[in-house]
Protein backbone atom coordinates (compact mmCIF):
# COMPACT_ATOMS: atom_id res chain seq x y z
CA UNK A 1 0.00 0.00 0.00
CA UNK A 2 3.03 2.27 -0.19
CA UNK A 3 1.75 3.57 -3.55
CA UNK A 4 -1.24 5.27 -1.87
CA UNK A 5 -0.78 9.06 -1.88
CA UNK A 6 -4.35 10.21 -1.08
CA UNK A 7 -7.32 8.92 0.91
CA UNK A 8 -11.07 9.35 0.57
CA UNK A 9 -13.21 8.30 3.51
CA UNK A 10 -16.85 7.48 3.98
CA UNK A 11 -18.02 9.24 7.14
CA UNK A 12 -20.68 7.14 8.92
CA UNK A 13 -19.53 3.81 10.26
CA UNK A 14 -16.05 4.42 8.90
CA UNK A 15 -14.54 7.53 10.52
CA UNK A 16 -17.27 8.07 13.11
CA UNK A 17 -20.03 6.03 14.69
CA UNK A 18 -23.49 5.92 13.25
CA UNK A 19 -26.72 4.91 14.91
CA UNK A 20 -28.88 5.52 11.83
CA UNK A 21 -31.72 3.01 11.73
CA UNK A 22 -32.36 2.63 8.02
CA UNK A 23 -35.33 0.32 8.58
CA UNK A 24 -37.00 2.94 10.79
CA UNK A 25 -36.30 5.64 8.18
CA UNK A 26 -37.69 3.43 5.40
CA UNK A 27 -40.83 2.67 7.41
CA UNK A 28 -41.40 6.33 8.19
CA UNK A 29 -41.11 7.42 4.54
CA UNK A 30 -42.86 4.25 3.19
CA UNK A 31 -39.78 3.07 1.33
CA UNK A 32 -39.74 -0.65 0.47
CA UNK A 33 -37.29 -2.55 2.70
CA UNK A 34 -35.19 -3.72 -0.26
CA UNK A 35 -34.91 -0.31 -1.96
CA UNK A 36 -32.18 2.30 -1.58
CA UNK A 37 -33.46 5.32 0.39
CA UNK A 38 -31.97 7.97 -1.91
CA UNK A 39 -33.19 6.23 -5.06
CA UNK A 40 -36.67 5.94 -3.55
CA UNK A 41 -36.56 9.61 -2.59
CA UNK A 42 -35.93 10.64 -6.22
CA UNK A 43 -38.95 8.63 -7.37
CA UNK A 44 -41.39 10.57 -5.16
CA UNK A 45 -43.50 13.54 -6.25
CA UNK A 46 -41.99 16.85 -5.12
CA UNK A 47 -44.27 17.39 -2.10
CA UNK A 48 -43.72 13.85 -0.79
CA UNK A 49 -40.02 14.12 -1.57
CA UNK A 50 -39.73 17.21 0.60
CA UNK A 51 -41.56 15.55 3.52
CA UNK A 52 -39.43 12.39 3.21
CA UNK A 53 -36.26 14.48 3.07
CA UNK A 54 -37.29 16.19 6.32
CA UNK A 55 -37.63 12.77 7.98
CA UNK A 56 -34.22 11.65 6.72
CA UNK A 57 -32.64 14.93 7.78
CA UNK A 58 -34.11 14.64 11.30
CA UNK A 59 -32.68 11.12 11.70
CA UNK A 60 -29.27 12.23 10.36
CA UNK A 61 -29.02 15.20 12.73
CA UNK A 62 -29.92 13.10 15.77
CA UNK A 63 -27.31 10.58 14.73
CA UNK A 64 -24.69 13.28 14.17
CA UNK A 65 -25.17 14.75 17.63
CA UNK A 66 -24.16 11.46 19.26
CA UNK A 67 -21.28 10.50 16.97
CA UNK A 68 -17.75 9.63 18.11
CA UNK A 69 -14.55 8.53 16.38
CA UNK A 70 -14.41 4.87 15.36
CA UNK A 71 -11.59 2.90 17.04
CA UNK A 72 -8.22 3.75 15.50
CA UNK A 73 -9.65 6.19 12.95
CA UNK A 74 -8.28 9.31 14.63
CA UNK A 75 -4.71 7.92 14.81
CA UNK A 76 -4.90 6.98 11.13
CA UNK A 77 -6.15 10.43 10.10
CA UNK A 78 -3.54 12.12 12.30
CA UNK A 79 -0.80 10.08 10.59
CA UNK A 80 -2.14 11.13 7.18
CA UNK A 81 -2.02 14.77 8.32
CA UNK A 82 1.55 14.33 9.62
CA UNK A 83 2.62 12.75 6.30
CA UNK A 84 0.86 15.41 4.18
CA UNK A 85 -1.45 12.86 2.57
CA UNK A 86 -4.45 14.69 1.12
CA UNK A 87 -7.81 13.51 2.45
CA UNK A 88 -11.47 13.99 1.64
CA UNK A 89 -14.83 12.74 2.86
CA UNK A 90 -17.54 11.53 0.49
CA UNK A 91 -20.87 10.73 2.12
CA UNK A 92 -24.44 10.06 1.09
CA UNK A 93 -25.58 12.11 4.09
CA UNK A 94 -26.56 15.76 4.11
CA UNK A 95 -24.03 18.58 4.31
CA UNK A 96 -25.48 19.87 7.58
CA UNK A 97 -25.42 16.55 9.44
CA UNK A 98 -21.93 15.81 8.08
CA UNK A 99 -20.64 19.19 9.29
CA UNK A 100 -22.07 18.44 12.75
CA UNK A 101 -20.13 15.16 12.85
CA UNK A 102 -16.94 16.80 11.58
CA UNK A 103 -17.13 19.67 14.08
CA UNK A 104 -18.23 17.49 17.02
CA UNK A 105 -15.26 15.18 16.48
CA UNK A 106 -12.74 17.82 15.32
CA UNK A 107 -12.02 15.86 12.15
CA UNK A 108 -9.17 17.67 10.37
CA UNK A 109 -10.48 17.07 6.83
CA UNK A 110 -11.67 20.11 4.91
CA UNK A 111 -12.78 18.50 1.66
CA UNK A 112 -16.39 17.25 2.02
CA UNK A 113 -18.72 16.04 -0.71
CA UNK A 114 -22.32 15.21 0.24
CA UNK A 115 -25.46 14.20 -1.60
CA UNK A 116 -26.28 17.88 -2.17
CA UNK A 117 -23.17 18.65 -4.22
CA UNK A 118 -22.55 15.41 -6.15
CA UNK A 119 -24.25 12.25 -7.28
CA UNK A 120 -24.27 9.80 -4.35
CA UNK A 121 -22.07 6.73 -4.18
CA UNK A 122 -21.81 4.26 -5.90
CA UNK A 123 -21.63 6.88 -8.67
CA UNK A 124 -17.90 7.69 -9.08
CA UNK A 125 -18.34 11.42 -9.88
CA UNK A 126 -17.28 12.68 -6.43
CA UNK A 127 -14.24 10.37 -6.30
CA UNK A 128 -13.10 11.42 -9.77
CA UNK A 129 -13.50 15.10 -8.85
CA UNK A 130 -11.36 14.61 -5.75
CA UNK A 131 -8.66 12.80 -7.75
CA UNK A 132 -8.60 15.77 -10.10
CA UNK A 133 -8.48 18.23 -7.17
CA UNK A 134 -5.64 16.25 -5.56
CA UNK A 135 -3.78 16.08 -8.89
CA UNK A 136 -3.37 12.33 -8.41
CA UNK A 137 -4.20 9.34 -10.59
CA UNK A 138 -7.11 7.29 -9.26
CA UNK A 139 -4.88 4.27 -8.60
CA UNK A 140 -2.92 6.36 -6.05
CA UNK A 141 -5.99 7.18 -3.93
CA UNK A 142 -7.61 4.77 -1.48
CA UNK A 143 -11.39 4.79 -0.97
CA UNK A 144 -12.01 3.69 2.63
CA UNK A 145 -15.51 2.69 3.71
CA UNK A 146 -17.72 0.23 5.50
CA UNK A 147 -20.50 -0.42 2.99
CA UNK A 148 -20.96 -1.77 -0.52
CA UNK A 149 -21.64 1.70 -2.00
CA UNK A 150 -18.16 2.82 -0.89
CA UNK A 151 -16.52 -0.19 -2.51
CA UNK A 152 -18.62 0.07 -5.68
CA UNK A 153 -17.78 3.77 -5.99
CA UNK A 154 -14.09 2.90 -5.73
CA UNK A 155 -14.42 0.27 -8.45
CA UNK A 156 -16.44 2.62 -10.63
CA UNK A 157 -13.66 5.22 -10.32
CA UNK A 158 -10.85 2.68 -10.92
CA UNK A 159 -9.68 3.47 -7.41
CA UNK A 160 -8.51 0.85 -4.90
CA UNK A 161 -11.03 0.37 -2.12
CA UNK A 162 -10.61 -0.66 1.49
CA UNK A 163 -13.32 -2.19 3.64
CA UNK A 164 -13.19 -1.53 7.38
CA UNK A 165 -15.62 -4.09 8.78
CA UNK A 166 -15.05 -4.11 12.59
CA UNK A 167 -17.02 -7.35 13.07
CA UNK A 168 -17.64 -10.15 10.60
CA UNK A 169 -17.00 -9.87 6.88
CA UNK A 170 -20.16 -8.78 5.04
CA UNK A 171 -21.38 -10.54 1.89
CA UNK A 172 -20.03 -7.69 -0.26
CA UNK A 173 -16.45 -7.95 1.05
CA UNK A 174 -15.34 -9.40 -2.31
CA UNK A 175 -15.75 -5.89 -3.77
CA UNK A 176 -12.84 -4.59 -1.66
CA UNK A 177 -9.22 -4.56 -2.78
CA UNK A 178 -8.22 -4.51 0.90
CA UNK A 179 -10.16 -5.54 3.98
CA UNK A 180 -9.28 -4.86 7.61
CA UNK A 181 -11.20 -5.42 10.80
CA UNK A 182 -10.17 -2.02 12.17
CA UNK A 183 -8.10 1.07 11.38
CA UNK A 184 -5.12 -0.20 13.39
CA UNK A 185 -4.57 -2.92 10.78
CA UNK A 186 -4.95 -0.45 7.90
CA UNK A 187 -2.46 1.83 9.70
CA UNK A 188 0.07 -1.01 9.88
CA UNK A 189 -0.40 -1.96 6.22
CA UNK A 190 -0.03 1.59 4.97
CA UNK A 191 2.57 3.10 7.31
CA UNK A 192 4.68 0.34 8.88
Amino acid sequence: MKHIRGVIFDLDGTLVTSSLDFMAIKQEICCPADEDVLSFLKSLPEKQQSAALDVIHRHELLDAQGSDWMPGARAFVDKCVADDIPMAIVTRNSFQSSRVKIERNAIPIDRLITRENSKPKPDPTALLQIASDFGLPTHAILMVGDYRYDLEAGRNANMPSCLIHYTTLPDYSHLADYSFQHFGLLHQAMFE
